[in-house]
């Protein structure tokens, strides 16, 4: 979309009014550069929702987007291609999924490996167009993913003391190992491991006693490391074994505790608010108490979220803080922010019963002129001068005027320097009010429909919704752990750091939330938009642009270097058999692009270029997409998650899902016949050799996206291969094949064709489909002398591996389009009648529910065998970016 167009798209959704201050320099200076950053830079939101939080291994994880704009925050018309992008526990890049969006939604699913890795997985959303404005803006979440037979090792870790001393943490814990079923793992041995800073900084054996007890202790170099954790491993048997991770807990050391004065600033004399924040290097919160030296009645203590505050007066400009952590008595002293001897403090009030907001600056500065300023994502609501009156000036900001959400309230002196800054937390009746209606019984795979009308006020509403509807046996309501559409949103996008349970600040409209919400604003200040920046006209361009579409860049180059170079000249691409024709231009220094292509799955792409003034004797070389986070911090539990209902009925639900696959099988009159998928078909027809002694598919290996070369998928995968990588160098050796005379390197296959390590080396791992591995000397015979010291044959998903080879201005390859969208299965009882049994923890999703125009929609859904009790959420927004959810249980 056109900046231009983007502005007469805003300007539709003006929400406030600004007092005209055109005759003030400054003021105009401000109002142009914040309606510009609205027009020509609107940041960009996502939000997912999730089917739900839980999942064991081999489940697939369902997820419906939502992409905003500007600080209207209304359905993107910007970017059509989202990043979403799924990490495992230790935070190794498992996938990364591309979503097409349309009108700001879009949908997709991850199967999560059914061999894979336990833990806390991380997700995180994001467009192009985002990274210009940092990765505060990015959606992130987690999810809980167990082993549903990997109940035989359960352990529970109660550290009864911490302490840190000498640059060492000494902990003293307690460890009890059960089984799902509540049997101790009597007299076994333990293997533990202490991890930080992904290193392993200590390890011991740990005898357990009759009752599956153990009493231990052990020391850590002291450090601040988000990911710092312990690894218990259980031998199972001689050929399993069982790990389980959790998180090491912190010395009150290594905790950030931060004293803010409100507004940023205090001063001698003037009575100021002190919030505090107390938190871990995971962003855990600490659980603290304390008090102020040399002020009487200073007490404080932590609330939610290691968060409070006190009221004082300074007296004197340096002040210490004696803190105590509440559980292991540690003790620490730190020093305060400094007191100015002169300067401004302000006190704003945000009552919930009142229609206006109070702002109170109060200072012994030189009389001279002020400027407030107040703003919800850069939309200005309300500006205004002024001057200290006998040390004080008041401003009441009507909330009629501000849009819920983050609303930041700053003080500048007349030459445009900030002096004070406030975030207040504005929460409008502006929610979409969503309503839903029961047909039927919630009886063993009985038929319900669900009618939803969706209200803005009195007058029916038009949004587009996501639906999850969850056994609520198995699925429980996560949402103040892990937020919601609102939280995300109107919360934790606009603030900087972790928010810990950020749906907790939405639960309810009580005094005590709405003070605790508050905390929040007062101690997680986060300078959205800086004032330098403002003064000199500076925008947030890193020189990310929007994408509309598959985007292809890549490099037009001389096939033999001459001094004048190329010329510059036309390029097309043809993407499939017709599917898209797009012609484009490159200058003299050979680089091109090709944006807006829309096609799904991977589709061959035909580039042929030639320039004015070397022709077609030049080569084309793509650039290939990398991921901005091949790898995070490892997150992990404090403690082992088991829920007993959904690990229950995991056979049950493997095996419907297996029966129920519909891309690998087909029901005859109740035979069921399995096949393979096309790609499979086609994929085996082309292996002229058969399958190897090994096989390794890329799509199964957890984090193979972060991989550059495949020789990093084969390494430590296949028994009795060697594979030694040195820069763009590598070595294979395939144990017990060759010979002296014919050496060590095995033979190489590209799609069948012999080639040599170096070629193979620059094929990109997500083009390809299978790795065959030949070891055995009577497969490997076939051969011939060529495979004397074993074979590896490389099949790539389209069989035109060897197609990366530019030749006379032409290059034909294959592309990732945009991800398919599977569809969620949902049993219709009513026409068949599976004979497995129905324990799914999810009932019915939809990501994608329209309400027409007398707001109303309508869905139906086969109930399992086994719920006695749904969990409804439901969740989304109009065209105009007003939020609506609903949380409901069905009996």
């Amino acid at each position: 979309m056109s900046k231009r167009l983007w502005g007469v798209f805003l300007s539709a959704f003006s929400l406030v009014s600004v007092p005209t201050l055109a005759q003030e320099e400054l003021p105009t200076k401000i109002q142009n550069y914040f309606n510009s950053y609205q027009e020509e830079f609107p940041v960009e939101k996502a939000y997912l929702q999730l089917d739900k939080y839980t999942y064991t291994l081999g489940e697939e994880a369902w997820f419906s987007a939502y992409l905003v704009a500007g600080g209207v925050q209304v359905p993107s018309p910007l970017s059509k291609t989202l990043y979403v992008d799924i990490f495992d526990g230790d935070g190794l890049l498992l996938t990364q999924k591309t979503i097409q969006i349309e009108n700001g939604r879009g949908a997709g699913s991850y199967l999560i490996p059914r061999f894979g890795k336990t833990g806390i997985y991380q997700i995180r959303a994001y467009t192009t167009w985002m990274r210009n404005f940092g990765e505060e803006y990015f959606f992130q979440q987690t999810i809980t993913v167990i082993d549903g037979q990997g109940g035989s090792f359960l352990p529970q870790l109660d550290f009864t003391s911490i302490q840190a001393e000498n640059g060492k943490t000494r902990y003293q814990a307690e460890l009890k190992a059960i089984t799902s079923s509540g049997n101790p793992l009597s007299n076994q041995e333990i293997a533990l491991t202490s991890w930080s800073n992904g290193e392993e900084v200590y390890s011991q054996k740990i005898q357990l006693n009759n009752q599956g007890q153990a009493s231990f202790s052990f020391s850590i170099p002291t450090g601040s490391f988000p990911d710092q954790h312990l690894e218990l491993t259980f031998q199972e048997n001689p050929d399993y074994a069982v790990s389980q991770k959790i998180k090491l807990p912190y010395s009150l050391h290594q905790a950030d505790i931060q004293f803010l004065p409100e507004g940023g600033n205090w001063v001698l004399g003037k009575k100021s608010i002190l919030a505090f924040r107390a938190v871990y290097p995971d962003g855990s919160p600490a659980n603290i108490t304390g008090f102020i030296e040399g002020i009487e009645d200073s007490n404080f203590e932590s609330q939610f979220g290691g968060l409070g505050k006190i009221e004082l007066t300074p007296t004197q400009k340096e002040l210490f803080a004696v803190i105590r952590e509440k559980n292991s008595g540690e003790e620490i002293r730190i020093p305060l922010p400094k007191v100015e001897e002169k300067g401004l403090a302000i006190q704003v009030q945000n009552n919930s019963g009142a229609s206006y907001i109070s702002a109170i600056v109060q200072g012994n500065l030189e009389s001279g002129s002020l400027l407030l300023v107040s703003h919800t994502r850069g939309l200005i609501n309300y500006m205004i001068q002024g001057q200290l009156t006998n040390g004080v000036w008041g401003v009441r900001i009507p909330k009629q005027n501000l849009p819920s959400g983050i609303n930041t309230i700053t003080v500048l002196d007349n030459e445009g320097r900030p002096l004070l800054e406030r975030l207040v937390f504005i929460q409008n009746p502006d929610r979409l009010d969503l309503e839903v209606e029961k047909v039927g019984s919630l009886s063993k795979r009985g038929k319900l429909k669900l009618d939803l009308s969706s209200k803005w006020g009195e007058s029916p509403a038009t949004g587009s919704f996501s639906v999850a509807v969850a056994d609520a046996s198995q699925v429980t309501d996560e949402t103040l752990e892990h937020g919601s559409i609102f939280s995300h949103l109107l919360l934790s996008s606009d603030l900087q750091g972790k928010i810990y349970r950020p749906g907790y600040y939405f639960k309810d409209q009580e005094q005590e939330t709405l003070a605790e919400l508050d905390l929040l604003m007062l101690t997680h200040g986060w300078r959205r938009f800086n004032w330098e920046d403002i003064k000199s006209e500076k925008f947030p361009d890193n020189g990310f642009f929007i994408e509309e579409g598959i985007t292809l860049t890549g490099q037009v180059k001389e096939q033999n270097q001459t001094k004048k170079g190329l010329g510059g000249g036309k390029i097309s691409a043809l993407v499939g058999e017709g599917i898209e024709l797009i012609g484009s231009e490159f200058g003299p220094d050979g680089k091109f692009i090709f944006s807006g292509l829309n096609y799904t799955d991977s589709a061959t792409v035909t580039l042929t270029a030639e320039d004015s003034r070397v022709k077609n004797f030049i080569d084309l070389f793509i650039d290939r997409p990398e991921p901005p986070f091949k790898r995070l911090k490892g997150t992990y539990p404090s403690e082992i998650s088991w829920p007993k209902e959904l690990a229950e009925s995991y056979q049950a639900r493997m095996l419907m899902q297996e029966l129920n696959s519909k891309d690998k099988i087909t029901d005859l009159e109740g035979i069921t016949v399995e096949a393979k998928t096309l790609q499979e078909e086609q994929t085996s027809g082309r292996k002229l050799y058969g399958e190897g002694d090994a096989s390794i598919n890329p799509d199964e290996i957890p984090g193979s996206v972060g991989y550059t070369n495949i020789f990093q998928m084969i390494q430590g995968r296949v028994a009795g291969v060697r594979v030694n990588i040195n820069g763009f160098d590598v070595s294979v050796q395939i144990r017990g094949v060759g010979s002296i005379q014919a050496g060590t390197a095995p033979l190489y296959l590209l799609d069948n064709v012999p080639v040599d390590a170096g070629l193979l080396f620059q094929v990109n791992p997500r083009d390809v489909q299978s790795i065959e591995v030949f070891k055995d000397p009577a497969k490997t015979a076939i051969f011939g002398t060529q495979g004397a010291n074993g074979v590896i044959a490389v099949y790539t998903k389209t069989g035109a591996g060897l197609s990366y080879e530019s030749v006379g201005g032409n290059l034909v390859l294959k592309y990732g389009g945009y991800d398919l969208v599977r569809e969620f299965y949902s049993p219709k009882y009513d026409t068949q009648s599976p004979s497995t049994t129905d324990e799914r923890a999810t009932i019915y999703w939809n990501p994608k529910i329209e309400t027409s125009e007398s707001g109303k929609a309508s869905f139906e859904f086969f109930n399992s065998d086994i719920a006695q009790k749904l969990l409804l959420i439901i969740e989304g927004m109009d065209s105009q970016g007003r939020l609506g959810r609903l949380v409901k249980i069905l009996e």
